[in-house]
């Protein structure tokens, strides 16, 4: 169902309330006839979390629509920034919420979050991980997975030929070539624009130069060693998979599970995908360390209240909480790292889930995206003057220097600098 016509038929059914209905155990007043709309990127631990919201609320009807991330973002931009109320739930991640907080498209849910601690057990929730969907000092996301980037690689070829995973990007390079062939490629990249373009750029800028911005947001990506790094990346995707700059997640695992790469960056959160044998010919021949060098991505993700909707808001409160519980987040710990401590913590799922240790491994040299609303924003001409770069339509250091000033340009526009 497109957003017009999701719009057209709650107009329909109009503003009021229809009738109500006890939800069963929970005395929560249901709007008959008025289905909660969700949008949200799409993977397995999203699906996982989508399906339990469907049954949080008995009665209560919930519409769960799931895509890749750049078209979530799209579409929650497009209906947020309108003030629609077509969206009720509203994914995002820690590299969203700043934005989506700051255009004040979500609902602060400190007070809700303090009525509803104890039945929904929000202490769970370490205070670092709170931080990473709050914004100003208020929490505005109810966190359903954390997420790291690390090197996924085919542990039987690597033991076949006598060598083992990578620790720098330059031995990462070297056994990319020794790989790569017409059957498989050496690595893969993932440069798609706008999330996954930057994820990869994020890792090399970071492991070998000193990142994004300056204290004062001014671009040093286009410095001698940001321009090093991502020379470095244009050498990487010589053994890439074909069509990588048109490369998102799923294409990336999908190369994984179709037995046609090596090795490369990924996500935690598709790293159970690979030993489920209905959709992998890889089972048990993938494993997982710190990516190389390490400073790959950090993230997580989950879900808020959009200002605009007509809903009651501790309704869609407890729909989010219920699906996120900590019986469904057990259930759900082989698809993401958990962010409820008694899940992340608990010995007997660290010893069943093979990708843990690298997890683990991994956030403690893993960065997030810088801390900035407009992020995705300028990431839109970044991650295309990065394909230049690495294409060779540009010269790497012109097309870094573009992006920099454009960037420059955009954030002046919004009152980043002074003077």
């Amino acid at each position: 169902m497109s957003r017009t016509e999701i719009g057209r038929r709650r107009i329909m059914q109009g503003a009021a309330l229809a009738g109500t209905a006890a939800a069963a155990g929970t005395g929560v007043a249901i709007a008959q006839n008025r289905p909660v709309q969700m949008i949200s990127h799409r993977y397995p631990a999203l699906e996982h979390w989508a399906a339990k919201m469907k049954t949080a609320i008995p009665g209560q009807e919930v519409n769960t629509q799931l895509m890749p991330f750049d078209k979530a973002l799209e579409l929650l931009t497009i209906a947020l920034s309108a003030k629609a109320d077509t969206v009720d739930i509203a994914y995002a991640s820690d590299a969203t919420v700043s934005t989506f907080a700051k255009n004040g498209w979500l609902r602060p849910l400190d007070d809700l979050w303090a009525k509803f601690k104890a039945e929904f057990k929000l202490d769970d929730y370490a205070q670092h991980v709170l931080d990473k969907f709050s914004y100003q000092g208020k929490l505005y996301i109810i966190p359903a997975n954390l997420n790291v980037m690390f090197l996924f690689y085919r542990k039987d070829l690597f033991e076949q030929a006598g060598v083992k995973p990578p620790t720098t990007i330059a031995q990462f390079q070297e056994l990319a070539k020794k790989f790569h062939s017409p059957l498989r490629s050496g690595t893969v990249s993932c440069l798609k624009p706008v999330d996954a373009g930057l994820n990869e750029a994020h890792w090399y800028l970071n492991a070998l130069g000193d990142g994004w911005f300056d204290k004062d947001w001014r671009p040093i990506f286009n410095q001698p060693k940001g321009v090093a790094a991502i020379e470095a990346l244009k050498e990487t995707v010589k053994f890439a998979q074909r069509a990588y700059t048109a490369a998102a997640n799923d294409e990336c695992s999908i190369a994984f599970q179709q037995d046609a790469a090596t090795m490369g960056l990924q996500w935690a959160t598709r790293a159970a995908s690979m030993d489920d044998a209905r959709q992998s010919r890889v089972v048990g021949k993938i494993d997982w360390v710190a990516a190389p060098g390490g400073r790959a991505r950090l993230s997580g993700d989950g879900y808020g209240i959009s200002t605009f909707t007509k809903h009651d808001p501790e309704m869609l409160f407890r729909i989010i909480a219920g699906a996120t519980n900590q019986a469904n987040s057990r259930e759900g710990a082989a698809l993401s790292v958990p962010p409820r401590a008694s899940i992340l913590n608990d010995p007997e799922l660290q010893q069943k889930h093979r990708f843990y240790p690298a997890a683990s491994a991994a956030m403690e040299t893993n960065l997030p995206f810088p801390a900035i609303p407009e992020f995705y924003a300028v990431g839109e001409f970044i991650t295309r003057r990065v394909i230049q770069a690495v294409t060779g339509e540009m010269p790497v250091k012109a097309a870094l220097d573009a992006a920099a000033k454009e960037t420059e340009d955009f954030l002046r526009g919004r009152g980043y600098y002074k003077g």
